[in-house]
């Protein structure tokens, strides 16, 4: 079964990821929201949402604690109340920075065991399934 295999390949994945960041103290869910929240500065919640394809309730159960620990700001727009902003705060960055270390090395490890070449092309195919 084509799913149960890339599930399992993914969950093998993931561990590597999650011993390389383990450091940091950053798990690799959090790891790519900060990340996100870095590359666009004061995003909203429902951008960041789109961006990481989560629903919006997964998105604020990860989020909670990270502002919990001082990691992130969310904030009102100050012309939309209803929206929620996004920003790093200066731990969240220190912590992102230390994460990233980890990351690059899960990367480098990664790409020696799967082609970029390879995942690209299993990618390509996914957006092919239409739901």
């Amino acid at each position: 079964c084509l799913y149960l295999r890339l599930r399992l390949a993914s969950r093998r994945l993931l561990a590597l990821y999650e011993a390389r960041l383990a450091a940091s103290g950053v798990s690799m869910s959090q790891f790519g929201l900060l990340a996100g929240i870095a590359e666009e500065p004061e995003l909203t919640m429902s951008r960041l949402a789109e961006k990481r394809e989560l629903a919006a309730s997964t998105l604020t159960r990860t989020l909670r604690p990270m502002e919990d620990a001082g990691w992130i700001e969310i904030f009102a727009d100050a012309e939309n109340g209803r929206l929620r902003r996004l920003r790093l705060t200066r731990e969240g960055r220190a912590r992102l920075k230390a994460a990233y270390a980890g990351w690059k090395s899960a990367q480098a490890e990664a790409a020696e065991i799967v082609s970029p070449r390879d995942v690209e092309r299993v990618l390509r195919a996914s957006e092919k399934i239409a739901l």
